[in-house]
């Protein structure tokens, strides 16, 4: 176990090295069995084996890691699975183009994908199942010291004790001045004394529940590297927000960057793609729609089948939304007899039974088909098929500098606020709801909001 312990990387890296071995010989007879002949044959010039391995081991050398299982869960484990063997695919792929090897067998190389991905999985389960075993039967143990109160220091010593696995075991606690201290644990003194205290009460590392803010926090975290201690910072809102963030080096000047909204560039574009493949089917297949829309609309009044507005997009920027017109054609003009009559809290004007609406208006109003349009100005890039509705200019003037934050991502078709019912949330939960989809952006999350808005819809919740 001690050998383990010390040589954790070289025994990870030496486990799955046998795996891909193990994993060629076995797929070799297996498809040797399904085809009724071998993949490749055996000492050929180049080498199929050789080539194959290698193009295994370097991403494995060079990607793969063994994080400290200690401080670290099975979904680790897995991003470096999927990024070694994603890579070596690429590998493999260019080494036989380059080389000419024209007979590899593809279902060889899928089966051998599968086979490793299989294999590296239950390399890393089983070595966590017993490292976990043995550090809960007290072998491997490592001494903490907790520097802070507060529910920070509950909310750790409730996972430890949720997962006596991870082999952790808290000596006592150094007092900050705030909050509560936790009970059952020996009291070291307070946080002035801290080069004393660490001193006379060796431990292998310290927790900080400390804000960043703290004004003690950078001598703590001097102190405890004078000990040569392991430092654990449990996170709040503003360690949040740097673990979001990367070291970056333009110009020489290192500096620490903080996106403004948790989206990476792959993220964008895999969220650019789906707007414009989605908006340019959805506006030819419903094209026939549109033509009977705008029939139903010109046979009502006579008026114009478009409706056009300005609109605060991204970053500030104004550009015109496009609807199917619901309302008589001077309806701007007639909102301000109706503003004491406003129904929504905040700068934001609804009504119910707005008398503008017209008869058709009504019906497309309910159903959400006014908004189809839109695709036009998603598919241009004004818009996102998901996001914060796009605000009037008058009604960003009269925002909560906290709510300006809408203005950072594209405006979309769909949001929370149309799931969640739309005019029957007041103008404060509305905001809260964008400001939650902003901080919680994925790309599956918005996924499952274009799915909800389908019954939304068919529901008519919250539609006027």
């Amino acid at each position: 176990m001690g050998y383990i312990k010390s040589n954790a990387k070289l025994f990870g890296l030496l486990l799955d090295t046998l795996t891909l071995v193990a994993a060629f010989c076995l797929q070799y007879y297996v498809c040797w069995s399904i085809r009724g002949r071998p993949p490749f044959p055996f000492g050929s010039s180049p080498s199929y084996e050789v080539v194959i391995l290698i193009s295994w081991l370097v991403p494995l050398l060079v990607f793969g890691d063994y994080p400290v299982r200690r401080l670290t869960d099975y979904r680790d484990d897995v991003k470096v699975i999927l990024r070694v063997n994603t890579v070596a695919v690429l590998f493999v792929s260019l080494l036989s183009f380059a080389l000419k090897m024209h007979s590899l067998s593809r279902l060889f190389v899928g089966m051998y994908l599968l086979t490793v991905v299989v294999g590296m999985s239950l390399n890393r389960l089983g070595v966590r199942w017993v490292l976990y075993e043995l550090r809960r039967a007290g072998w491997d143990q490592k001494t903490r010291v907790i520097i802070g109160e507060g529910p920070m220091v509950m909310q750790y010593l409730d996972a430890l004790e949720r997962s006596p696995g991870q082999g952790i075991r808290v000596i006592g606690f150094v007092g900050s001045g705030r909050g509560e201290p936790p009970a059952g644990l020996p009291y070291f003194g307070d946080v002035g004394a801290i080069r004393e205290i660490l001193a006379a009460h060796p431990a292998d590392g310290a927790v900080l529940a400390l804000p960043l803010r703290h004004p003690e926090l950078e001598r703590v975290i001097s102190a405890c590297r004078e000990q040569g201690m392991t430092v654990e910072l449990i996170a709040d809102g503003w360690l949040t927000l740097v673990e979001r963030g990367m070291v970056v080096d333009g110009g020489g000047v290192p500096r620490l960057y903080i996106p403004g909204i948790p989206h990476s560039s792959v993220a964008v574009l895999c969220k650019r793609v789906t707007d414009v493949v989605v908006s340019a089917i959805g506006l030819l297949i419903l094209s026939p729609l549109f033509g009977l829309i705008a029939i139903a609309i010109k046979l009502d009044d006579g008026g114009p089948v478009f409706f056009s507005q300005e609109r605060v997009g991204l970053r500030g920027r104004i550009f015109r939304i496009h609807k199917f017109r619901s309302m008589v054609v001077d309806a701007e003009a007639r909102k301000q007899e109706l503003l004491a009559m406003n129904e929504m809290s905040g700068p934001v004007f609804k009504m119910r039974n707005d008398p503008r609406v017209t008869r058709v208006g009504r019906f497309l109003r309910k159903t959400s088909l006014d908004e189809l349009p839109q695709l036009w100005n998603v598919l241009k890039g004004e818009m996102s098929l998901v996001g914060p509705r796009p605000p009037l200019p008058n009604e960003v003037v009269e925002y909560d500098h906290a709510y300006r934050k809408r203005l950072s991502v594209k405006p979309g078709l769909t949001c929370l606020w149309q799931v969640r019912g739309r005019n029957n949330i007041d103008f404060d939960e509305w905001m809260q709801l964008d400001m939650d989809y902003i901080d919680n952006w994925s790309y599956l999350n918005d996924w499952k909001i274009i799915l909800q808005t389908i019954p939304a819809v068919i529901r008519r919740n919250g539609a006027s």
